[in-house]
């Protein structure tokens, strides 16, 4: 099989079990890398020989973690699931995950920088940060809410199709309803003239063809939607996709500098200083695990730290 058939089939075998489009990317990038790194190598070695010198060179190159992890379930993804092959245990050298304190800016640097975070390109990025920070959500989860997902009297959120692939439900602030409210009814006149010219939006997985009349209506209907509608990198159908997550990251980045936080402040560092704030605030832990859509409690622990200075110094008690 050349590179063109094993990345098409590749492409092929994603969409069939309708993984997220930025999984097709980031497995399709590592097979080419992959392919290309296999082309110096001698014929005799076999495919197990083959992805643990690939893997070794990325440890050796000082990736990360969890970069050589990615690459690793990619060439592992193409031969289980598209050869229909198991190259057996790899014993690669393998980059080591670092252990980290998780922190987070202060709850007065935060509120300093919502206070003057702007929109960016006349999209409602300062709303969407602040539901980063008010919900706890990753930067891709507000901008993937739809109309069916606000539930403004029960002040709720519908978070679909997370990591892991798992949906989940979080609290909306009273303060960010009357914000919530005024941008569903920009989006709504959005997508009037969306209905009138025929442009559909994208449905996950094969609702399309279930309900071919979904793709116009107003549930489905995105709650920032994009300015231009673009084509679908799949089909190729003229589409309105949503805000894209970079017009967020600038808007961070923008504020961060400008209160003295440059370069310690993402729109992910958000969803940190949530799990932190509210944990400090008194929030059950359980809650937190919850709001955050945490698999297994002992990745919210991470954000409970003893507090190593409350412990005394024995030089305190030393005479000298």
């Amino acid at each position: 099989m050349n590179e063109r058939t094993a990345i098409q089939s590749l492409r092929d075998c994603i969409r069939r079990k309708h993984l997220a489009l930025s999984t097709e990317r980031s497995y399709v990038y590592w097979l080419r890398q992959y392919c290309s790194a296999i082309k110096a190598y001698p014929a005799a070695l076999d495919t197990r020989a083959r992805i643990e010198r690939f893997l070794s060179t990325l440890a050796l190159q000082r990736v990360s973690a969890s970069t050589q992890n990615q690459a690793f379930n990619a060439i592992l993804f193409f031969y289980r699931h598209v050869l229909k092959t198991d190259p057996g245990p790899i014993n690669a050298l393998r980059a080591k995950r670092p252990q980290h304190i998780r922190t987070a800016p202060s709850f007065d640097e935060i509120r300093d920088l919502l206070l003057i975070v702007r929109d960016i390109h006349q999209y409602p990025t300062r709303l969407i940060v602040h539901l980063l920070y008010a919900c706890g959500l990753r930067v891709s989860e507000p901008l993937n809410l739809r109309f069916k997902d606000v539930h403004l009297d029960a002040r709720r959120l519908d978070i679909r199709d997370g990591k892991g692939s798992k949906d989940r439900v979080v609290r909306l602030p009273d303060s960010l309803a009357d914000p919530i409210s005024a941008q569903l009814t920009l989006a709504s006149c959005m997508w009037q003239r969306d209905r009138a010219n025929g442009i559909p939006v994208p449905l996950p997985g094969r609702l399309d063809r279930k309900y071919p009349s979904a793709r116009h209506s107003l549930p489905w209907y995105w709650l920032f939607p994009s300015h231009k509608p673009c084509r679908h990198p799949r089909t190729g159908e003229t589409v309105r996709w949503r805000c894209h997550q970079s017009n967020v990251q600038r808007a961070v980045r923008s504020a961060a500098r400008e209160v003295g936080l440059d370069g310690l402040v993402t729109p992910h560092v958000l969803r940190h200083a949530y799990a932190t704030h509210a944990i400090e605030r008194g929030a059950s832990i359980r809650d937190v695990q919850a709001a955050l859509g945490h698999k297994h409690l002992d990745t919210t622990m991470r954000y409970v730290t003893p507090d190593a200075l409350n412990v005394p110094s024995p030089l305190e008690a030393a005479a000298c």
